[in-house]
């Protein structure tokens, strides 16, 4: 597995899984735009801000967008977002589930 911090010059492919596709779908505009366009500046991945490395924990890092959290890992080239919940239950989900993912 390739260190996700040398390849700071490398496009990052962004993998998004059903469930968060779903929960994407759940949330009020504005903040669908905003979470929408946060996705996006993930290819610039470790580059972007708001990005929290989270311990005993997956997915492994958290993005936050307001009161909204964007849980994913980091693996080679690859972004896989797992869920999209809002911070009240960012936390409590923890489950490592299907590996359905989404190209976005």
């Amino acid at each position: 597995m390739k260190n996700q911090y040398l390849l700071k010059n490398i496009s990052m492919k962004i993998e998004i899984r059903k469930s968060a596709v779903r929960d994407l779908k759940n949330i009020n505009d504005p903040y669908k735009t905003k979470i929408h366009n946060k996705i996006l500046d993930l290819k610039n991945f470790p580059d972007t801000q708001n990005i929290k490395k989270l311990t005993n924990f997956e997915p492994a890092y958290r993005l936050r967008v307001a009161d909204y959290r964007i849980l994913f890992d980091v693996i080679d080239d690859t972004i896989y977002i797992a869920r999209i919940l809002h911070r009240k239950e960012s936390y409590k989900w923890n489950k490592t589930g299907k590996t359905n993912y989404t190209h976005f």
